[in-house]
């Protein structure tokens, strides 16, 4: 199992993401972003992974990063980019 992580360059975007995802129909969940992924906004978007293409189209340039990460035994700290 895994899920999708969206990263932002402002929380204006985080939050204006959010909502687009939530109008869409989709399952999304605000979170801190990980600190193992360096600078952001400080909010990040979690998706499930049969959404992770329709909220890369819909949130398009607004993102930051994409990062899919696996829910594995261990410390939960691995995240890999992903690209659509």
């Amino acid at each position: 199992m895994e899920e999708f992580i969206f990263i932002f360059h402002s929380t204006h975007d985080a939050i204006m993401g959010e909502r687009t995802l939530l109008t869409a129909g989709v399952d999304v969940k605000a979170m801190p972003v990980p600190p193992s992924l360096g600078p952001a906004c400080g909010i990040a978007l979690r998706v499930n992974p049969e959404d992770v293409e329709k909220t890369a189209a819909l949130l398009g340039q607004n993102v930051k990063g994409i990062y899919r990460h696996p829910l594995i035994n261990g410390n939960g700290e691995t995240f890999v980019p992903w690209n659509p």
